[in-house]
């Protein structure tokens, strides 16, 4: 299971090295792509063939459909990770998520996300908001027991 957090650094070519944990709990082929949040999701084979069934079982005839498949599937690249734990993010998505020498990784079970630390910052601090938390999440009836 992909928990936590890691900032690390990421070069200008889009390299960086996945930590040791998170290794061990992804498979040799990975899928990037663009996430909804400025920022991308690194899945699994499974994770994303999960993804993939999702979002081919929507209606083409569906104009929202449509450029949700567009920006999930025109936007992944299939990465390995090479023998020192290495990937490369693309030229064009590491643009898109606004990396500048570091890259935010934040587990998120079955995949991971990659944040830029500009706005993985702008998204803590509305996480932090304790009392905005209690109204926003309480819809879900989250059951610690």
């Amino acid at each position: 299971m992909l928990l936590g957090k890691y900032v690390l650094p990421i070069g200008t070519d889009g390299w960086f090295t996945l930590p040791l944990d998170y290794r061990q709990g992804l498979s040799k082929a990975l899928y990037l792509t663009q996430g909804l949040d400025h920022n991308l999701l690194l899945l699994t084979k499974n994770a994303f063939e999960k993804l993939y069934s999702h979002v081919k079982s929507v209606s083409i005839t569906d104009p929202a459909a449509r450029l949700l498949t567009r920006l999930i599937l025109g936007n992944t690249v299939v990465l390995g990770i090479n023998p020192a734990g290495m990937i490369q993010v693309p030229a064009t998505l590491y643009e898109y998520a606004g990396f500048e020498g570091e890259v935010v990784l934040v587990g998120q079970g079955d995949y991971l996300e990659l944040w830029s630390p500009i706005t993985w910052d702008k998204l803590s601090d509305i996480l932090r908001d304790y009392n905005q938390n209690v109204q926003r999440f309480e819809k879900f009836n989250v059951p610690l027991t």
